[in-house]
């Protein structure tokens, strides 16, 4: 860890960044992903509830899962907990040790909530190897881009978003043009860089750095409010304005409460995974034992990716750990100006 991560660690009490009551759960369960779910290790959750983990499904074997392992795994899954709702809805006493596990997640509520929920799964990979590599990677990196925030007045604790947008690789790109650690598409990086047929600086780590900080900047002025501003890095800052005017500037009831165009589980979640990524970061020896030896020596690689269900094609991103495609969703990140 640098000097700087090392004085953060310290620090951490004293971080800008707000934690709802609310969101608690949310980032323990992203921490989860980031750390304790392996890349063969499949969660099924609800997704307005995360924190609602009907059972993590270790697939045999090693490696990275087949598109057919991920297309059976997210079957069967679905399957078996729409099964076990849909009969617990019907009013039948649980009778296995997954039904009364089940039940018991739903204890005070209605039976129309199991209905409700067998409606609102998703299954999602875990992601502790490709997380553990843009830690490493991140060394080559943060050092300037901590510089480049502070001279933008901004925490050099934001850095971290780099790693939930591509885990620090210069090169990613997606099926939607965005490219880069900070992962710009073409629309809105031409705001703040040089983009052109022969020249972009979307692939320039200080250029694209300083875009990044500009853009976190002017979000946060506008805004106000750091998960608001963090955000609005993902839905677009206009978006956010819009939603967080109806709510009072309330981030968590404007999470809550909006229902707005392509508003789902990608930003919802944004700010919990940014917080999460946070976390690891300034603990990751107890994470990750022994990565302070390790040698930051990964080359950053290309990912193409495909478009999330909760936005538009051609917006949506993913990020460098979303290497292989089905029903089961990794991470993938909405940028829109």
């Amino acid at each position: 860890m640098s000097l700087a991560g090392a004085t953060s660690c310290r620090a951490a009490a004293q971080l800008p960044f707000p934690r709802p009551t609310f969101i608690q759960p949310n980032v323990r369960f992203w921490v989860d992903v980031f750390t304790t779910y392996s890349v063969r290790d499949f969660a099924i959750v609800d997704r307005d509830k995360v924190s609602r983990v009907y059972e993590v499904y270790k697939l045999p074997g090693y490696g990275i899962p087949t598109r057919e392992d991920v297309d059976w795994i997210n079957a069967y899954l679905r399957t078996k907990y729409g099964d076990i709702l849909e009969r617990l809805a019907a009013g039948h006493q649980p009778e296995t040790n997954d039904e009364r596990r089940v039940a018991e997640m739903f204890k005070g509520e209605s039976l129309s909530a199991y209905s409700l929920a067998a409606e609102n799964f998703r299954v999602q990979e875990g992601l502790r190897e490709r997380f553990r590599e843009g830690l490493v990677r991140s060394r080559y990196y943060r050092p300037t881009m901590e510089r480049i925030f502070r001279q933008w007045g901004l925490p050099p604790e934001l850095v971290t978003l780099a790693q939930v947008e591509s885990g620090f690789q210069s090169h990613a790109k997606s099926s939607a043009g965005a490219c880069g650690i900070w992962q710009f598409t073409r629309a809105t990086g031409c705001k703040y860089m040089t983009i052109s047929r022969h020249h972009d600086d979307r692939l320039n780590p200080i250029r694209e750095t300083e875009a990044a900080a500009e853009l976190l900047r002017s979000n946060y002025d506008q805004l106000g409010d750091w998960a608001l501003a963090i955000t609005a890095y993902n839905y677009g800052t206009g978006g956010i304005a819009r939603a967080a005017d109806l709510y009072a500037g309330d981030y968590s009831t404007m999470i809550e409460r909006y229902q707005g165009p392509h508003f789902g589980f990608a930003v919802k979640n944004y700010y919990a995974e940014f917080l999460a990524a946070v976390d690891v970061y300034e603990h990751e020896e107890t994470y990750f034992p022994g990565i302070k030896y390790d040698v930051a020596s990964i080359e950053a690689n290309d990912t193409e990716s495909e478009p999330d269900d909760d936005a538009p094609p051609r917006h949506s991103r993913r990020s460098h750990r979303a290497r292989h495609h089905g029903a089961v969703h990794h991470h993938h990140h909405l940028h829109k100006a």
